[in-house]
């Protein structure tokens, strides 16, 4: 029997040497296997296409531009990345769904130079070419950890294409919770019910309202915009009903409302939170009979309008305070979307760091081409008060400034590396308690346990600090398995809660 096996082996080998497939599909879910190959046969000739259920079968040498496409298991993706030469393969790695991805699991694909991530929503554009220069997809720099010809991290960012494309709005981001803000902002823009975005300064809250009108029966009509934080009380009220000439000082001609200018379209409240009880009170008026009064007019005007508003502020709390109004917010409030801080998404903090660094470099035409692994575990575990948009604010910075090429730990501002994830609403580890006994006063009583157990916490919470938080890193310097640290990791949090 081994013998019959090991000349199956010898003939499989003998056809691969004499150079009958360049592409490699290794998966046991015949499922995968078929949709890849399916996909193939547009641009490959089938019989070059070898179907293996386990990453042994792969043969120990390989034919210029091939394929290995692997199912999403880190014990394949870790072999198949092992091959050599890699500048002969081109590694390709399939999930199922790239929201199940966590940012260990993209660290994991970009640390085995995987070259593209294929999914459900890009298999269909999956064909075999050439390789126009072998060593293009050898590691260009081995100093950068996020390159910005990353096509793995591109295949990332283009995640929400079909988003793009129909809604028109650019939204980066591979966490579950922008993928269910995103199919809820979809499914309600048919509806003409009001919705209230709420979330910290910067979290996106005008993207997911443009998305919402974009994708509504009112997009033929550019949604209107009004900060409700930047106008004093009266200015505001005119910005938003309009007036009639000759209605107080300084009122020369007539002007147009922005409730006017969005009749048949859109009117997004940004900042309600800030508006005065008493313009609630008229607004509550405008959504309850659908018409406005211009200032100093005596006439109505009939609009049709549909409200999204969005708040970085507690409008229940507000309301228990009495500054803002119960009836106005469930008016407001019939559909509430709530985006999570930036630092709850740190996939999608890996994926804006990749955009953005691209974005600018090619806006700016600069040479930066890529980050350091330093530097990056710092931006990653940084709490991100400001959200996307100090993220963006400092990869621009950071890109503009830049002379090496390579971003690295050195280029980051000192603030970046003073907050601790405990700051932004994180646990984070205690400092150190090192023992500090009287051991003349016979009173004192020590036990042993307890105070070895508070130097080894000392101890991982130092490795912690200097890994980022990424307990893989910080279990390696510690000479632990990760499974290892997380359960220590987890009593000390067991232990601090009694």
């Amino acid at each position: 029997m081994n013998n019959i096996s090991q000349t199956k082996k010898n003939e499989r080998l003998s056809l691969i040497e004499a150079g009958r497939y360049i592409v490699y599909i290794v998966s046991k879910r015949k499922d995968i296997c078929g949709l890849i190959k399916e996909s193939l046969k547009k641009t490959v000739d089938e019989k070059k296409i070898a179907v293996l259920k386990d990453i042994k079968d792969l043969p120990f040498s390989f034919n210029a531009d091939t394929y290995i496409i692997t199912e999403n298991d880190r014990a394949y993706i870790a072999a198949a990345a092992g091959i050599s030469p890699k500048r002969n393969v081109k590694l390709f790695v399939y999930a199922d769904n790239l929201h199940d991805l966590n940012e260990q699991d993209i660290i994991f694909l970009i640390k085995h130079n995987i070259d593209r991530v294929i999914h459900s929503k890009n298999i269909d554009k999956l064909n075999y070419e050439k390789f126009i220069d072998a060593k293009i997809f050898k590691k260009k720099h081995y100093n950068a950890f996020l390159e910005k010809s990353s096509t793995m991290l591109d295949d990332l960012c283009h995640n929400n294409d079909d988003i793009l494309e129909t809604g028109g709005v650019k939204i980066y981001g591979i966490s579950q919770h922008i993928k269910s803000v995103t199919e809820k902002a979809c499914k309600i823009a048919q509806s003409e019910s009001s919705v209230l975005i709420t979330g910290e300064s910067g979290t996106g809250k005008e993207l997911i309202a443009r998305l919402i009108h974009n994708k509504s029966a009112r997009n033929f009509n550019p949604m209107v915009s009004v900060n409700c934080g930047a106008f004093p009380e009266g200015l505001l009220e005119s910005e938003l009903f309009g007036y009639k000439k000759g209605a107080f000082t300084g009122a020369f001609t007539d002007k147009q409302g922005r409730f006017d200018l969005a009749d048949k379209s859109t009117l997004f409240l940004d900042e309600i939170g800030d508006m005065s009880l008493s313009l609630q009170v008229k607004l509550l008026r405008v959504i309850q009979e659908r018409e406005i009064e211009p200032i100093g007019s005596l006439k109505t005007k009939k609009i049709d309008v549909r409200i999204l508003s969005a708040t970085n502020k507690n409008l229940e709390e507000m309301i228990l305070n009495h500054t803002f109004r119960e009836d106005f917010y469930y008016r407001i409030n019939v559909i509430p979307i709530n985006l999570i801080p930036l630092r709850e998404r740190k996939t999608d903090v890996i994926v804006l760091i990749y955009y953005f660094m691209k974005k600018f470099a090619d806006f700016q035409n600069n040479q930066v081409y890529g980050i350091s692994e330093d530097a990056f575990n710092a931006l990653l575990n940084y709490g991100w008060n400001g959200n996307v948009r100090e993220l963006e604010n400092l990869m621009e910075m950071l890109v503009v400034l830049n002379e090496s090429g390579l971003i690295t730990v050195k280029d980051i501002p000192e603030k970046y590396f003073k907050e601790k994830k405990g700051d932004a609403g994180e646990k984070a580890l205690p400092p150190d308690a090192g023992p500090n006994f009287n051991f003349l006063d016979k009173s004192v009583k020590i036990n042993l346990k307890d105070e070895m157990e508070k130097t080894e916490f000392g101890i991982i919470r130092k490795a912690m600090e200097i890994s980022g938080g990424i307990k893989e890193k910080a279990a390696k310097m510690l000479g632990l398995n990760r499974t290892t640290l997380i359960e220590k990791l987890k009593r000390y949090e067991k232990n601090k809660k009694k």
